[in-house]
């Protein structure tokens, strides 16, 4: 992913000739397909059309930083892709299988690397017996909460009080998770759009309002690189307690959001490989 993230308060953004200006500093379209804009800025609705033209995805993430709106083109493409997800309705529990056994097998690598070792055989074995999608998202939702129990260990007590909170997040552990996870969500999004896929239609999880069921599928192969990616930040002290805002939740200071853009762009480049080879043989699967 080309991503450019702008957080500087009341820049001025244009585009002449294919170029971005923010400020005084130019950038050609050519080089990006997202950017997020992290704070007020100064944008013409012209010129988001001619970024949108250029295949450009705008995320606009609000000033607490816990939700983001996607500005896309509106130009559909890949009906053909489409249609196939559709079809592929009808094989959703075999289809949402592969999301969860992918899932625990994942998480359970990440915790072997802190030497911490969960016996997941009895888990993957429910999961190929399920007979029912509720049925899966409950051993799903079992295996998390065992998960979670020895992630959370793995940190202090003073930036995690050793269990997964949200809306509002209770400590800087889970205030940075909901953010990458956020985040990441949204990017999933942008390259399913990308690669022609209807995010709104998953397997495992349904549609419901604006959710895009297909981006949080994907999110249980990525989340436990998200959680590596934040248990570096803390671990590595990229990131501390007075980081945070303790006002009705817990939440990221904007100020400290510049720490982890350089970081962030690292982990999602690092990402994107496997991404798009997830989407490749979910391509393949239909």
């Amino acid at each position: 992913m080309k991503i450019a993230f702008i957080d500087k308060k009341d820049a001025l953004l244009k585009v002449e000739n294919k170029t971005l200006k923010v400020d005084e500093q130019k950038i050609p379209l050519r080089l990006l397909d997202t950017i997020v804009l992290a704070s007020s800025c100064r944008l013409e609705s012209r010129d988001v059309v001619k970024m949108t033209q250029e295949g450009i995805t705008l995320l606009l993430l609000s000033g607490r930083g816990d939700s983001v709106a996607v500005v896309h083109s509106s130009l559909s493409k890949n009906a053909e892709l489409k249609l196939a997800q559709y079809k592929a309705q009808s094989r959703a529990l075999e289809l949402a299988k592969y999301f969860v056994r992918q899932k625990v097998k994942r998480h359970a690598q990440q915790l072997r690397e802190h030497e911490v070792a969960l016996d997941v055989f009895e888990v993957l074995e429910k999961v190929e017996e399920a007979e029912s999608i509720d049925e899966l998202l409950g051993i799903e939702g079992s295996f998390s909460r065992l998960y979670f129990s020895n992630y959370f260990a793995l940190f202090s007590k003073r930036i995690c009080l050793g269990k997964r909170s949200r809306q509002p997040p209770a400590d800087p552990v889970n205030a940075m998770m909901s953010f990458v996870y956020m985040m990441t969500y949204n990017l999933i999004t942008v390259r399913l759009l990308s690669f022609g896929f209807e995010p709104s239609i998953g397997f495992l999880h349904k549609p419901f309002r604006s959710h895009n069921a297909l981006a949080s599928d994907f999110m249980e192969l990525f989340r436990a690189d998200v959680n590596a990616f934040v248990f570096r930040l803390f671990h590595e002290e990229l990131l501390e307690s007075s980081d945070f805002s303790k006002k009705n939740g817990v939440y990221l200071k904007y100020e400290a959001r510049k720490k982890v853009w350089a970081e962030f762009k690292a982990f999602t480049h690092g990402v994107q490989q496997k991404l798009d080879s997830e989407i490749a043989d979910l391509r393949a699967m239909l």
